[in-house]
């Protein structure tokens, strides 16, 4: 089954990922199994019964930060899963996302409450391999520990706005492209999808981040949806 199928662990109470948004999740990637657990031994000895290697790694921050030291054995276990801290409403003053971090072994950090088409692109984007950490708290962390997190919320507002604003100075082939992106695909998909060669690819990536104003392929993909809700009447 693993040979055909992707797998998503969730580690962390069933009400922290809800069954909607799981539902969600599996009408969007029909080839996903999800597994949820708060006991991360069992879902170990579940997986090694079933055969079964996960692709990503969810960790909720509450079981995160009271575990940080299994955090290691995650990645000596799953050593090609993406592991993912997650967290629920604001960022607050929260030190444990920054202790989960410093482990080294978690890079990527995603909101359960991020908009839902945002919610699943980041969930594809890391099923691809991929990395996604909200822009304004990469901002934070480098600000330092004595800086609120939720201070960055603002600026990151503003920036997603002037990317929609910029979606439609785009070329046709710029929009090919980052509708490419933000349906999940890698450079490689793309360049197949289009007939273009990887490195053709990159620079249409390039001058779409330059002229969105945005910072990385993440932030062009979150405008670009947000820009088809806006023409579908969605904001």
């Amino acid at each position: 089954m693993s040979d055909h199928f992707r797998h998503l662990f969730f580690i962390g109470p069933r009400e922290k990922l809800p069954e909607p948004l799981e539902n969600a999740l599996l009408r969007e990637l029909p080839d996903l199994f999800v597994q949820v657990s708060a006991d991360w031994r069992a879902l170990v000895k579940k997986a090694e019964r079933e055969k079964v290697v996960p692709t990503l790694i969810l960790v909720d921050e509450g079981f995160g930060a009271a575990n940080a030291n299994l955090l290691p054995e995650f990645r000596e276990k799953f050593p090609n899963a993406v592991l993912c801290l997650t967290f629920n409403g604001e960022y607050g003053s929260r030190q444990h996302i920054r202790d989960c971090l410093n482990t080294g072994v978690i890079n990527n950090v995603i909101p359960m409450n991020l908009r839902l088409d945002l919610w699943l692109y980041a969930i594809q984007i890391m099923l691809q391999g991929g990395s996604y950490m909200p822009p304004d708290l990469v901002e934070l962390l480098d600000a330092g520990p004595g800086t609120r997190l939720e201070k960055a919320r603002g600026p990151q507002d503003t920036k997603n706005n002037g990317g929609v604003d910029m979606v439609g100075s785009l070329t046709p082939r710029e929009l090919e492209v980052l509708a490419l992106i933000a349906q999940g695909h890698q450079n490689k998909n793309i360049a197949a999808n289009l007939s273009l060669s990887e490195h053709t690819i990159k620079l249409h990536i390039h001058h779409i981040i330059s002229k969105m104003g945005v910072s990385n392929r993440t932030e062009a993909a979150a405008a670009y949806l947000q820009f088809q809700r806006s023409l579908e009447g969605g904001i």
